[in-house]
Order: C-alpha cells, then sequence, then structure tokens
C-alpha cells in the first residue's frame, strides 16, 4: 500500500496505470531518492548560474539609471572652474549641470585600512535630484546635510564603517582630518564620499569647484564623442560618460558570463546524465516486468508511458524542490562577495526559473525519446525464460 490510497477521494478517481505508476514509485524508493536529489541540485545549479547572470546584469541599471542620473562628469582644475562653466552654458547640448568639487581621496578607518574613494563636494542646497539619487538601505531619500560625510555601502562593508563611526579622509596633498559617517547610502560600481560644501569648508577649509554633473540632449544621440571632444581641451582633466561606463562594465563582465555559461551547461550536462544513467537501470532491472506487461497486451506507447511518467514525475518534484536551493545558494554567493569596487545586489528574474524549468524538462523528455528505444527492442518471449 501506498499513503495516496488512504486518501480515498484521490484513489478512486485516478486511472489505473496512475495507480501503477504510483505504487512503482514509492517501490523503488533508493531510485526515487537518487533521481529527486540528482534534479534537485542540477535545477539549483541552473538557477545558481542564471542568478549569478541576473545579478550582474542588474548592477548597470541600478547604477547607471538609478543612482546617477547625469550624462556626463567633467573635470578640471579650480582656476580653470570658470571655463568650464562657460562651456556647458555655451553647448547647445548640455541641457541643465551642476558645479560640484570632485576628486580622489583615501578612506581610512581607525585601525589605518585605506580604500582610495572618489569624493564628491555638493553646494549647499543645490537640488541633486535630477543628476543623483542616493538612498539608504531601507530605500529611504537621503538629503546631503552637514552632519557629515555619506559614504557608499561597499566602502563602507570593506572599512568595517557603520553611520556614527568616525573615518579619515588623506587628500592627494597628504593632508589628513577626521570625519564622522552620517549615512551609508547605496551604490553598486565604484565607491564614493557625498559631503556638502559647508561640512567640507569646516573640515578642509576652501572650497574649489572645479567639475560638473551634467545632463544632455536627448538628441545627442552620441554622448561618448562629446565627451571625448570636451577630453580634448588641455585644460580639462577628466570627462566621461555614464554610456561609456556602461560599455567599460560590458566588457569587464565578459567573462563572468562566460563562467556563468559554463556552469549552466555542466549542470544541463549533469542533468541528462542523472536522468540517463537512472532510466537505463530502472529498464534493465525491470526488463522482466516490462516483458510481462508486454505479453498481457500493453501497446509500445502504454510500455513508454508507464516508464516514462515515473521521470517525468520525479523531474518535476526535483525541479520545484531544487528552485528554492538554488536561489538560496545565489543570494548567499552574492552576499559573501567582497570586491573592492562592486557592490552585488543579489537579483533572479522570475523568467529564469522558467528557463531553468525548461531546460530540466527537455533532457527528462530527451532521455525518455532515447530510452523509447530499449523498451522497443525487450523480447517478451527471452526476457520471461526462467534462469537455469
Amino acid at each position: 500500500r501506498v499513503f495516496l490510497e488512504y486518501i480515498k477521494p484521490l484513489w478512486k478517481r485516478m486511472s489505473f496505470l496512475n495507480k501503477v505508476t504510483a505504487r512503482n514509485l514509492f517501490r523503488y524508493k533508493k531510485r526515487m531518492f537518487m533521481t529527486l536529489f540528482g534534479i534537485m541540485g542540477c535545477t539549483a545549479l541552473l538557477v545558481f548560474g542564471l542568478a549569478i547572470k541576473d545579478s550582474v546584469a542588474e548592477l548597470m541599471p541600478l547604477q547607471y539609471e538609478t543612482v546617477y542620473k547625469y550624462d556626463l562628469l567633467s573635470a578640471a582644475g579650480p582656476k580653470d572652474n570658470d571655463k568650464l562653466l562657460r562651456y556647458m552654458e555655451e553647448s547647445t547640448e548640455v541641457t541643465d549641470y551642476l558645479n560640484i568639487q570632485v576628486g580622489t581621496v583615501k578612506l581610512k578607518n581607525e585601525i589605518q585600512d585605506t580604500e582610495k574613494v572618489q569624493l564628491m563636494i555638493l553646494p549647499d542646497g543645490a537640488d541633486i535630484s535630477k543628476y543623483l539619487t542616493l538612498k539608504n538601505d531601507i530605500e529611504e531619500p537621503i538629503v546631503i546635510g552637514d552632519q557629515g560625510i555619506y559614504l557608499t555601502e561597499n566602502a563602507a562593508d570593506i572599512l568595517g564603517l557603520e553611520a556614527g563611526d568616525t573615518a579619515y579622509i588623506q587628500k592627494t596633498d597628504l593632508t589628513q582630518e577626521e570625519v564622522q559617517v552620517a549615512s551609508l547610502v547605496k551604490n553598486y560600481l565604484g565607491n564614493n564620499i557625498y559631503m556638502s560644501q559647508s561640512t567640507y569648508e569646516k573640515v578642509f577649509g576652501d572650497y574649489e569647484p572645479n567639475g560638473v554633473l551634467a545632463n544632455l540632449e536627448d538628441t545627442c544621440v552620441d554622448q561618448i564623442a562629446f565627451s571625448d571632444k570636451l577630453a580634448e581641451e588641455d585644460w580639462i582633466f577628466s570627462s566621461i560618460s555614464t554610456e561609456d561606463l556602461k560599455g567599460s562594465f560590458s566588457q569587464a563582465f565578459i567573462l563572468i558570463n562566460i563562467v556563468v555559461y559554463v556552469v549552466l551547461v555542466l549542470a544541463a550536462c549533469l542533468a541528462f546524465v542523472v536522468l540517463f544513467t537512472l532510466a537505463s537501470i530502472n529498464i534493465s532491472e525491470r526488463e522482466r516486468e516490462l516483458a510481462t506487461i508486454k505479453v498481457l497486451g500493453f501497446f509500445d506507447k502504454e510500455v513508454h508511458s508507464y516508464v516514462n511518467k515515473e521521470t517525468l514525475i520525479l523531474t518535476g518534484l526535483g525541479i520545484l524542490l531544487g528552485m528554492p536551493l538554488g536561489k538560496v545558494f545565489g543570494i548567499w554567493l552574492m552576499s559573501v562577495l567582497e570586491m573592492p569596487s562592486i557592490y552585488f545586489y543579489p537579483s533572479l528574474y522570475p523568467i529564469s526559473y522558467l528557463y531553468a524549468a525548461i531546460m530540466a524538462i527537455s533532457f527528462a523528455l530527451l532521455v525518455n525519446f532515447m530510452t523509447n528505444k530499449s523498451l522497443n527492442r525487450i523480447d517478451p518471449v527471452e526476457a520471461l525464460k526462467s534462469v537455469e
């Protein structure tokens, strides 16, 4: 007896072949668990690989469309700031811009661990909504005030800093000052410190703007060309567009995508090997049984259904068990990865579950198609001969 027999309303409505399938599933318990765990592991690997792919794919829009809303970041020397502003005013391709001070500094914690970050000093009272979206870990908008510095989460994790902690900023001229971390802000690519003009003046002295965050006309189809043209000016230290950053990001993560595809291919091959091996063992061990039902009048298609239905049911259960396991592995890996300038945000698109299920089911159907030939070759007369 199987437990389904005790659910009488269900058992009575099941067809004869379905009842036989239910009995056979529990009759061969070792093979049932081997198939379940095999497919569960393969599906988990497929979902795990897709989770890595989705998390990497999500980084670019999160950073360059959600956090960075500006199209162009350009920096000159403090003496050439007025020239930079005139260039922005006279350009017909620039819709609006914000004059800021920008530079690279070293951030240190109490034990003098160091991380190089980009420092942006924003004018007091400036509306930065067109250029930056700053939020904390619970997605609340952050307004840059004079309480201290606003540090990106990844840099804080690397240095072990939290809101309220004391940190040290060392400028390129080697002057170092103590600052307080007012809040942590979300950032996915690169490490930044945001500071108000008044806070900077309290800590370091004179505020000397030297750069702009600019938005370009929608008709300006080639932002990279505009940025490169500006960078050709002798008085410009650097000029880079978000479009250029997107291209660099895509090139840098080609290798990760290749690794993901390798994982997916290996997981798919593993699913095929597991299913094919177990299906072959299943048929060889039950050859006399299958020969008997052929003698009793089962047609080839009915014999195929008799065996393949078990494989498909176990494959479906393995897929259902493997999906949450793969998601857990993917989220865990993204959370423990610590890279100097990348904050991985765990992401898994709903369509990825469908892709994983389709791949696993496809291999199950392929295995069934291949084993059908073995079922057709079973000779009832030879198989039913007594073993002397």
